[in-house]
């Protein structure tokens, strides 16, 4: 199930941080970042949407995955299911956190500098997506699945305060003028890229188990 949603959580990269860098690039360039209220509402909000997204689309990723990679000659392993659903929900909020606060640190320095912040974070955001990606999700499985082998529920703690902080952030990402519309509005694009992407995971998966090394040209591709 790992090959699965790795894919989907890659295309976090371009779905959301790339995104929000379009977004902060755009508001940077018609001046709505050079009022330092605004700019501190404007960058609050959308860090706080991007958190939102990125838990939802890696919960809805590693559910798809089970789903997908579910042997049904086997018993279903709850553990395992939220080992997988855990790992994801940790990566994808983490990758959006630190690329996201890396995009405003670039864009806004890029706008002191009076440079088009357009023609710096987007490429930024595309290269360290990959390699923050997959080291994430293999420390945080990693970590985890020592956890399980312990006996402890870390996993579950992890989900379940997920799903407590969630409402919370949809709360202030809806509360703020400059994501609301966004909140309401943008999930079925980024929704339509998730399962787009978990389908190219099961075709990843399937082609594993015949050809070992195609997963070290995964980032490769993904990229391309």
């Amino acid at each position: 199930e790992f090959f699965i949603i790795v894919p989907p959580l890659l295309g976090l990269k371009g779905n959301l941080e790339m995104t929000l860098a379009a977004r902060l690039s755009t508001a940077a360039n018609l001046g709505k970042l050079d009022k330092k209220s605004m700019a501190l509402s404007l960058i609050a909000g959308n860090l706080v949407l991007v958190q939102c997204q990125g838990i939802v689309i890696g919960f809805l990723a590693a559910a798809s995955g089970i789903v997908l990679g579910w042997d049904k000659s086997a018993k279903f392993d709850v553990d395992q299911a939220v080992l997988i659903c855990a790992s994801a929900m940790v990566t994808a909020s983490l990758a959006s956190l630190i690329l996201g606060v890396l995009m405003v640190a670039v864009i806004v320095l890029t706008r002191k500098l009076s440079c088009n912040p357009d023609n710096v974070a987007t490429p930024i955001a595309a290269s360290l997506g990959d390699v923050t990606t997959l080291s994430l999700l293999a420390w945080t499985a990693n970590f985890l699945y020592r956890e399980m082998l312990l006996g402890t529920n870390t996993a579950w703690i992890t989900l379940s305060i997920y799903f407590l902080v969630l409402p919370f952030l949809m709360y202030l990402a809806f509360q703020n003028p400059h994501s609301s519309q966004i909140l309401l509005r943008g999930w079925t694009p980024i929704l339509l890229a998730m399962l787009i992407s978990s389908g190219g995971g099961f075709i990843l998966d399937k082609s594993v188990e015949h050809f070992k090394g195609i997963a070290l040209f995964l980032p490769v591709m993904n990229g391309a």
